[in-house]
């Protein structure tokens, strides 16, 4: 994952302080949790059970929880924040350690919750089995791990805790990509992270002095996180009982294409590539006229700030959440002009050649799924740096298959989604 995919997540680098994606963690080779260590031999208080997140195994001895914020009904323990600001420190980050060990205990819980939601668990053994093959991978030198965690300041408790969080994400990610294969699984990723984090960031409160941009009250602008100890306030806190934010900005070492407006609607930075419609907003329920409840028309699009080298695109529109003959692929155009700026509804985008969806059938599938159940809509545009030979009814993986092999992908898609609840 690159670019906007790559938002700050659970993990650091040990020394380093950069976090890779929520969610992303699936892509990952074993080097990127040299930082966090393993232990194949937990300490007495752990060996029993594994810790249900890194604040949890920071908070397992205090008896009266002074909270610095909230997951929905979960706090996060002041003595758990001071804990990971001195874990930060410890391994040598400077820039904005504060911001970054509220940030991982946050998202921690918000993968703990979004597990617990679609019924995904792991169990003591599988989180110690993967520590042990992390300590082999990383710190195949006796006593090399011990020496880690003597410098950071972690406990077994604390690595334990790390894993358990790691392996949820790649579960998640692992259920929400199935059956989908290349750009789709890459595109279905970009959409659910951005309706993932807008979700748990509106059930995230956060003290004052301690508001950073996971959090519901924050308004943007500078962070100015209470270090550990000590009583400033948060610049960026100005809580209150009104209504929360909802920016998704990205981490403060490089910031994201994705941000979003009090309302909790996310759109594209200005100047970035970009993907609307006209007919329902970012995160929004699609109107029953573009599915099987209505006309079952394709719905209208636009496009904007295209990247200057691109010679074609195409579009996909994937039901990410549907099962059956109404999931995967609903519509795909290949080729479509780089001068085309959208397509109305039910037309055909500029130059387009038209595939065929997962079930094969051509043209828009549309929207279906089952009765009381509810969809999510992916509408993904990729630029590439030419044309590629497609037929009429192609398949989408012969779409991908081309541009992959022949490195085509102008930065990042374009993405926006929708939902449409069936009655």
């Amino acid at each position: 994952m690159q670019g906007r995919v790559l938002k700050r997540g659970v993990f650091a680098r040990a020394g380093v302080g950069v976090r890779v994606s929520v969610l992303a963690l699936v892509v990952l080779a074993a080097g990127v949790l040299a930082g966090c260590g393993g232990s194949s031999s937990p300490s007495a208080g752990t060996a029993a059970g594994v810790p249900s997140s890194p604040a949890a195994a920071a908070q397992a001895s205090a008896s009266n929880v002074d909270a610095v914020a909230r997951v929905a009904t979960t706090p996060i323990a002041k003595s758990s924040y001071e804990h990971w600001l001195s874990v930060e420190k410890a391994l040598g980050v400077t820039h904005d350690p504060s911001h970054q060990a509220l940030g991982f205990l946050i998202t921690s819980d918000w993968v703990l919750a979004e597990a617990a939601a679609r019924g995904i668990s792991v169990s003591a053994a599988e989180v110690k089995q993967r520590l042990a093959q992390i300590e082999r991978q990383s710190f195949p030198q006796a006593g090399s791990l011990r020496k880690f965690l003597a410098r950071s300041g972690e406990s077994d408790a604390d690595l334990l805790a790390r894993v358990r969080v790691e392996l949820l994400e790649s579960r998640i990610a692992a259920k929400v990509t199935a059956g989908k294969s290349g750009s789709q699984s890459k595109a279905v990723l970009v959409g659910f992270q951005q309706a993932f984090k807008h979700r748990w960031k509106g059930d995230t409160t956060c003290g004052a002095g301690y508001v950073m941009e996971d959090c519901s009250e924050y308004r943007g602008g500078p962070e100015n996180l209470t270090v550990a100890g000590s009583s400033s306030n948060s610049s960026s806190g100005r809580s209150g009982s009104g209504s929360a934010g909802h920016s998704a900005s990205g981490s403060t070492a490089s910031s994201s294409n994705s941000s979003s407006s009090s309302s909790g609607e996310v759109y594209s930075r200005p100047g970035s590539f970009a993907i609307t419609s006209p007919a329902f907003e970012r995160n929004g329920s699609i109107p029953a006229q573009y599915t099987c409840d209505g006309a079952g028309v394709s719905p209208p699009l636009q496009w904007s700030n295209v990247p200057s080298k691109a010679a074609a695109f195409v579009l996909f529109v994937i039901d990410d959440t549907a099962t059956g003959p109404a999931s995967g692929v609903r519509w795909i155009v290949g080729d479509i002009s780089p001068t085309a700026q959208g397509v109305a509804a039910g037309g055909t985008p500029a130059g387009g050649i038209v595939g065929s969806d997962t079930q094969g059938h051509g043209g828009y599938g549309g929207i279906c799924p089952a009765h009381g159940k509810t969809s999510t809509i992916e509408f993904v545009l990729y630029a590439l740096s030419k044309k590629i030979p497609l037929s009429p009814g192609f398949q989408p993986a012969v779409a991908e298959r081309e541009y992959g092999a022949g490195k085509l992908l102008l930065g990042e898609p374009a993405v926006t989604y929708a939902v449409y609840h069936r009655p």
